[in-house]
Parts: structure tokens; sequence; C-alpha cells
């Protein structure tokens, strides 16, 4: 089935192409299609290229037909290229001007191909295309120009020194910086123009632990190639909680926890005029290494059990993606077709403490091997067109296949330690996951306008997509009376989704000086998902079938205005409203229906509002203000069928709420020429609280966040400038209820200041010297994480020649 997937994708893809050759093949532009009566005559004077058309060349036409990426791949920018024309034809013809396209072209005869292209330029005068049809006729002359082959090239060496004292885990995870010796290339750049239509760059930087090599090669009116690696580290504390009544009070894992994250990748690209643009390309991308993990374990004394040992995951993740892209101009319409085949694979372990008994230390450990692999293969074709000064259009269809296996296998060593006066389950193996999926989604959109300072976007989007999943697992049950053999177990489901969405947005601009708009996105969504579990021995065979109906609206309204220089204001306010029905119209364990999960919850219901103002203000050319204030306000809503047993009594509950405002000043202040001051300061307010049914042990989370930067830069001479800066920020999170549960509100304090100073040793060359000095305190975790550091560094750019 994975072939047929990957056949299917590579057929549509071929499909679209030999479609846009055919297409292009078709298009010609025809001179007696014109209206030649029209053209304004030649000019009678001898044309000098400097003096007459190289102006109108530079204002008009260099704009989109220089050497960088021209238009329809025609340049204006030497005599071979303008007489070799582009992807539509030649368009000068030597001596015959009059049969010229580029005459009928600035001319406006032609329909959508009038050059310059409304909004990209003034259309030419006609005394400007008289004179273009006279140097057509007299031979298409040039100025004399010899371009020299050239190489350009930028390094900046650079070392890096860097001292903790504390908690150096913790520092390496805030800022991701190795606490050591580094040295390497900040930056690097070679360029290097052989000819004046081709180019050659080589780019990047290379520290220990973090890479980013770039290669480019292009040739106008031929193609390109890319090739790249780059690698960054990230870095993980491998600390967990902390409960000050335990000793010790917390627990590391004494591992050096870090993931590292690359990508390489290689493109090949076609850009001959007159043929569609085409791209093949192949992407590697990974992460693997040991990545922490917030699934403490349980640390127990006494009757007392808290959850504050650290986890990691090994992590092995690979994926392979090949990419075909095809991107064509015809008649006014840009045409894309983009295919993606993608082949995943990921291999994971969990190390998690399942049961620590205090004094002893004696250990229960649960490991979790995950096993995941995908085939994904995805063709888009999209179309869009500027059909007139007020009307744009769009459209597109994605086609997705997706086949997936998997496997899951969860062991517990030392299952002796843990509570065995109920039963429980020390490990389950299943060896057999597999997915399909599949999606089809077309959109259309157009813009229209604007009419007297009036523009309309309308947009609608639809997407089916159907899910199939089965496999198997075999569970252990340990009870106070036996332990089982294997339990094999089948699984089954099925998921059916439709998505039809809709979205408008309005653009007011008649009023002077002001911008209003609103925009409104709505949704639906239809979906069934069957569920089926066939256990053997005496676990219980469930089967379930949900109906889903989502009803989603976001909207949002909003203006900004100027109507003074040194004064401007801006808002908006948005509503998003997310409600879903669930109708379980089958819940079954043993051929009965249950109470209970799944299936436990009827309605849920998400709505947010959001509140942003900002006012701007320049009191004087050295001194300019912004003040801004946002409010957020998110209600979850759930509705439960009664359980019994306390669990839930049934009807509807806030099961959630957040609050939160967040005001924030900014300054920018140049009193003198040479110095340059920027501040900002932010203050946050934000309240998280959940239903807990009466329980003690979940608390509001409620608490402020403060954070400034201030920054210095001074210009001591023309070849000197000092920097420093200034960062702060602190949190009180601080909940007081380690009786009943953990004291999880963070508190911490954390600063950082930085001096610095650039100078010009010579043309082209440049030092710049650093010291920084870090400083972070945490109260809440009694201080383990805290620490203070010291770091150097130093660069040399030089640029030759």
């Amino acid at each position: 089935m994975r072939k047929k997937a990957q056949n299917a994708m590579f057929g549509w893809g071929a499909t679209a192409w030999v479609l846009v050759f055919f297409l292009g093949a078709s298009h010609r532009i025809r001179a007696e299609d014109v209206d030649l009566s029209k053209l304004p005559p030649p000019a009678a004077a001898k044309i000098d290229f400097s003096r007459d058309i190289k102006p109108i060349l530079e204002k008009n036409c260099f704009k989109c037909h220089s050497d960088e990426k021209p238009k329809s791949h025609f340049r204006l920018t030497s005599r071979e290229a303008a007489l070799k024309g582009g992807e539509h034809g030649v368009d000068i013809i030597q001596g015959n001007s009059t049969k010229s396209p580029l005459i009928h072209y600035v001319s406006r005869l032609v329909a959508d191909m009038e050059m310059p292209p409304e909004g990209r330029g003034t259309p030419l005068t006609a005394e400007q295309i008289g004179l273009l049809r006279a140097w057509i006729d007299q031979g298409v002359e040039w100025e004399k120009t010899t371009v020299a082959e050239t190489t350009e090239v930028n390094l900046s060496p650079g070392f890096q020194w860097t001292s903790v004292s504390g908690d150096s885990h913790k520092f390496r995870e805030l800022y991701w910086q190795h606490n050591e010796w580094l040295w390497g290339l900040e930056n690097y750049e070679v360029v290097s123009r052989p000819s004046a239509d081709s180019k050659i760059t080589s780019s990047g930087h290379a520290y220990r632990d973090d890479y980013l090599f770039e290669f480019d090669a292009e040739k106008n009116d031929l193609g390109f190639s890319h090739f790249g690696w780059s690698q960054f580290r990230k870095y993980y504390d491998d600390t967990g909680g902390y409960y000050p009544a335990f000793a010790p009070p917390a627990y590391d894992l004494n591992r050096d926890l870090h993931l590292d994250v690359g990508r390489a990748w290689v493109d090949f690209g076609l850009t001959l005029p007159r043929w569609p643009v085409l791209t093949l390309g192949y992407e590697y991308q990974y992460r693997r290494g040991d990545q922490a993990t917030l699934q403490w374990g349980p640390v127990t004394h006494g009757t007392n059990s808290k959850s504050i040992f650290p986890a990691f995951r090994d992590l092995s993740e690979k994926v392979h993606i090949l990419k075909f892209d095809v991107e064509y101009v015809l008649a006014g319409f840009d045409l894309r077709d983009n295919f993606r085949g993608e082949w995943y694979r990921l291999e994971s372990q969990e190390f998690n403490d399942s049961g620590l008994t205090l004094p002893g230390g004696g250990m229960a450990l649960t490991t979790a091997a995950e096993r995941q692999s995908y085939f994904q293969g995805a063709n888009t074709f999209h179309v869009e067109k500027q059909f007139t000064d007020w009307l744009f259009g769009s459209g597109g269809y994605l086609y997705s296949k997706l086949t997936a296996d998997g496997s899951m296998n969860v062991d517990t060593v030392n299952a002796a330690l843990l509570n065995t006066t109920i039963p429980y389950f020390p490990g389950w193996h299943a060896d057999a996951i597999e997915l399909e999926r599949e999606s089809h989604v077309f959109s259309i959109g157009g813009l229209l306008g604007p009419w007297e300072g009036l523009s309309l976007s309308l947009a609608t989007q639809n997407e089916w997509t159907r899910q199939m999943g089965f496999g198997g697992a075999s569970v252990t049950l340990i009870s106070p009376l036996f332990i089982s053999p294997p339990f094999p177990e089948q699984f089954h489901s099925d998921w059916d989704r439709a998505i039809f969405s809709q979205d408008v947005g309005l653009r007011f601009t008649k009023i002077p000086f002001t911008t209003l708009y609103a925009e409104a996105r709505f949704q639906q969504e239809d979906a069934g998902q069957f569920e089926q579990e066939q256990p053997d021995f005496s676990l219980t065979p469930y089967l379930r079938q949900t109906d889903v109906k989502i009803d989603l609206s976001d909207l949002r309204v909003g203006f900004n205005t100027s109507p003074w220089r040194r004064f401007s204001l801006s808002g908006h306010y948005r509503r998003y409203d997310n409600e879903t029905d669930y109708n379980n119209r089958l819940k079954e364990s043993m051929g009965k229906p249950f109470e209970g999960y799944p299936a436990l919850i009827t309605e849920r219901d998400v709505l947010s509002n959001e509140v942003e103002g900002k006012l701007a203000y320049e009191w004087a050319a050295w001194l300019k203000t912004s003040l801004t204030y946002q409010w957020l306000q998110n209600h979850y809503r759930t509705t439960t069928d009664p359980v019994t047993g306390g669990i839930s009594t049934g009807g509807e509950l806030l099961a959630g709420a957040y609050d939160a405002q967040i005001t924030s000043l900014n300054t920018t202040l140049t009193p003198w020429r040479r110095l340059f001051l920027s501040g900002s300061l932010v203050y946050q307010h934000a309240r998280t609280e959940t239903a807990a049914f009466g329980s003690p042990s979940v608390a509001p989370y409620v608490g402020d966040i403060y954070s400034a930067i201030v920054s210095a830069d001074y210009g001591l001479n023309e070849k000197t400038d000092l920097v420093v800066s200034y960062a702060f920020s602190t949190a009180d999170f601080t909940q007081d209820n380690s009786a009943a549960g953990l004291p999880l509100g963070i508190n911490y304090h954390q600063h950082t200041l930085q001096a610095g100073v650039r100078r010009q040793v010579a043309k082209g060359k440049t030092v710049n010297l650093q010291y920084r000095f870090y400083r972070y305190q945490e109260p809440s975790s009694g201080g383990i994480n805290d620490f203070d550091a010291h770091a150097i560094f130093a660069t040399f750019t030089c640029r030759l020649p």
C-alpha cells in the first residue's frame, strides 16, 4: 500500500508538469494581434545610448529586468541579453521596432503584458517610446562595458571563554552556550562573480556544535545549485523538582543532556528562457541526543509521596525529504506545482522513575521504547493572477497520503519496589501499530478593490480526511493473588473528518491618515470516530462510536491612525469561540453501556477575548516613546455526563481559565549625535486556574513577571564605538501549598550585563571585544539552580580585497 501511495504522488506530479509544459508551449504573442496604428512614431534624431536610452531603462525597467532574478528571464543589462529575449521569445527585433514585442508592451497594446506593470512603475510617454523605437531601428547600439571577474571575502574569526559558578547545566539550558573555551568563525562569506550573469557564494559560521555552511551557484538563463548543512546544540538541565521536606530536597541525573538538531540540503534548478522554472531537491533533517522530560517520578518517604525525580529521553529522529517544484507564468497566471515525499523514522527510549522509596533509596524504573516510521506524499497545485487593478484571484488543491507503522514497549525494572497491594501492569508491548491517512484540500480566494478606499478579501477552504489505524498489544497484570500471562489485545480505529472554512476581510483607507479593518474566519467541522478493543482472557472488550461537530468563529476588528506627524495610535479587539459537541452514539463494554472515561465529555467550549492598544509619540527629534497594553482572557468550559463515585456530578463547569494583562513601555533617546539610548519595560500579571473538585493540591497559578532591557551605543570617534546593555527579568508565581501538594510556582531573578568595544583598526578590518556577566537566582528551588557566569567574546572582521 505504501508503494501505491508513492506511485500516486509521482503520477499526480508528473501530470501537472506535463500540463504546464503543454500550456507553455502553446502560449505565444503574435505581432498581427497588435493594433500597430496606435504605436507612437520613432524619434527622428540620432540616438545616443548613454544619453537617451540608459536613463529610461534604469528608471523604468531595471526594477524587474536586471541581473538579479529578472522577470520572465528577460534582462536589459547588456546588448547580448536584450537581443536574446526571455521566456516569451525574442522581445527586440534589431532594425524593426514595429514588430518588436518590447515596443508593443511599453505602448500598452498587449493585454496583461503592459510594461511597466500596474503598480511597478510609471507608463512610458510617447516621447520615450519614440526614442526606444529609433534606438531599435538604428541597430540597438550599446555602450562599451567590460566586466572583470571579482571575488569578495569577508571573514570574522573569533573565540569565546565562559566560566560558570553554580549550576552549569541550568546556564547552558537558558543561554544555549557552552561553559569553556571555544574558537571558530563567527561569520564568513565569499562572493565570486565569474561573469556579469553568474555568481558563486559561500557563507556561514563554524563553532563547536554550531555550524552553518552554504554554497550557492547561479547563472542567469541557465540554472542554480544550492548546498547547505547546519547544526546547533540545545541543552537541558538535568535537575527535577524540589521539595524541602525531603533529604535531599532535589535530585539530578548527573548526565549531559542535549540534542543536536541539524539539516542538510541540496537543490538543483533550471531557469531556461521560455521554460518553466524546475527545481529538484533533497533535504535531510535530524535530531539526536538526550532530552529532559517533565514526566518526573514519585519519591516516597513514609506516607508522603512527591513527583520530583527527573526523567530523560534518548532520541534519534531522521527525516528524508524529496521535492519537485515547477513554476511558470502563462498569460499573467502564476502557476506552481509542488511535490513533497517525506520518509520519517523515530527511535526513542524514555527512562522514568516509577517508585523511589526513602531513606533506603530503592528505585523502580520504567523504560518506554518507541519506534515510528512513515511515508507521506503531498502534491499541491496553485494558480494566481492579478486580473485587473482591483481584482486578484488565487486557488489551489492539495492531495496528501500517509502510511505509518510503529511500536511501543514498556517495561518496569525492580517492580517489587512498587505498591503491590493493588493490581498494576508492570509492562506492555505493542509491536504492530499501523496507520493510514488520506486528505484532499481545495481552496480559492480573491482580493477585490480598492473602491473609494474600500477593499474586500474572500477565501474558502474545504478539506476531507480519512484515517484508519489498527494494531495489537500484550499486557501483563500483577495482583496480590497472581501474576497473569501476557494478555493479547487488538485495537482498531477509524476517523473521518470534513472541514469547511470561510475567511473574509475588509479594509477601509478613505479617512485621512487612518486605516480601519475587520477580519473574520468561520469554520465548521464534522467528524466521526470509531474505536474498538478486543482483548483476550479476562480483560474487558470495548466499543465506541462518536460523532463530533465543531463550530469555530474568529473575529478581529482594529484600526491604526496617525493624524499628526508625531502621534500614532492603533488597537484591535479579537474574539475566538470554539464550540464542540460530542454525540456518543455507542459506548459499550462487554456488550453493555458504561459510565466514565472515555467519552465522558459531551460538550466543550473555548472562548477567548483579546484587546490590544498601542500609542506612539515623538516628543522631539531625539525622544520617541510607545506604550502598549494587552488584555487576554481564555475560558474553557466542559459539559459531562454524571459518573458515580464522586468523579463527576454532570452538567457544565468552568474547567479552566487564563487571564493576563501585559503592559510595555519602549523609549529611544538620542540626546547627542554620537549617543543612542534605548530601553523597554514590560509588566505582566497572569492567573491560571482549573477545576480541582475541591482538591487543595491544585492551587491557582497566579503571579507577576517584570522584565527590562536598557542599551547604549556611543561613538567615541570615527573608528571606535562603545556598547553597553543590561537585561533583567523576574517572576514570582510562588504557591504556598506544600502541605497538600508541591510548591510548583516558580520564583526567579535573572540578570545579564554586557559591555563591549568595536574598533576599526584598518580599512576593512574591525575588532570587536565583549564582556558579559550572567546571574540567575531561583528561590523556589532552594537555590540549587542558581549560578553566576562570566564570558568574554572576541571577533576580528576583515574584508578582502
